[in-house]
């Protein structure tokens, strides 16, 4: 009589299969081979999310857990199956980080052409965030594979040409991550060179309207003062004040002007 997988299956397996958020792992029992592993993908709501799948395989036969069910639920044909299977999620996974890397070049490409949204500090951090997630999460996802792979390989040889691809999948999504992080990183570094251009410029307008102004102050303090015997305060004293002060003036302004062309 032919074993049910169910009663041989270790209770604590059963948990990490119903877990939605149990990391790729494998594990290779007595009894049975146990592979979970773990992709990004899109949910109803249009948002990245993190998916646990699991296998077991037990004997001749491929089980695929159904969380809605709850239970496990052999695959079709085995081998294929479990290929045909494993190429929608990964070619998902794969079309994911494409689309996230498209998406961070055409924030670069706007902030080149000097086109900055009022958003892109809050799009940066969004994809940031998701980006190193996806790229912890592949890392994990790529060795666990590359381990069912090796301890799996004359099981599927048949089909050893196709497994190869999903491993070539898998890496290219780890480098659209990867790339995707790299840039984004050079873009907040652009985006800071910008922003510190644009307070440099400011600081530099401040001080040539405090190096104008600051004479004028001295002066309303100076003749403000309410003391006797001041100088200019004989008849002409008044444009002679003007005539020093907008000296002054000329003479700080040429120096400043000086020193920026230096």
């Amino acid at each position: 009589m032919k074993k049910d997988i169910n009663d041989i299956l270790d209770p604590f397996h059963k948990e990490d299969l119903a877990n939605p958020v149990h990391p790729s792992v494998y594990i290779d029992d007595e009894n049975y081979k146990f592979l979970i592993l773990r992709l990004p993908s899109i949910n109803d709501r249009n948002d990245i999310v993190m998916v646990s799948r699991g296998f077991v395989f037990f004997e001749e036969d491929i089980y695929q857990y159904d969380k809605k069910l709850q239970k496990l639920v052999k695959l079709g044909n085995n081998w294929h199956a479990f290929y045909l299977y494993l190429d929608e999620i990964i070619d998902d996974a794969l079309g994911l980080s494409s689309r996230m890397n498209d998406e961070v070049i055409d924030m670069e490409e706007r902030l080149y052409r000097q086109k900055i949204p009022n958003d892109l500090l809050s799009s940066w951090f969004s994809h940031r965030s998701y980006l190193i997630r996806m790229n912890r999460v592949m890392r994990r996802t790529i060795d666990i594979y590359e381990k069912f792979y090796t301890k799996n390989k004359q099981s599927f040889e048949a089909f050893i040409h196709n497994f190869d691809d999903l491993s070539e999948h898998l890496l290219r999504s780890q480098r659209y991550i990867e790339h995707s992080i790299e840039k984004l990183n050079s873009i907040y570094s652009f985006y800071s060179a910008i922003n510190n251009d644009k307070m440099n410029r400011s600081v530099y307008l401040l001080t040539i309207i405090s190096a104008v102004f600051l004479p004028l102050n001295l002066a309303v303090g100076f003749f403000g003062m309410n003391t006797g015997s001041l100088p200019f305060t004989s008849d002409g004293g008044t444009l002679k004040v003007v005539m020093l002060l907008s000296s002054i003036s000329i003479v700080l302004v040429l120096f400043l002007l000086y020193r920026k062309q230096k």
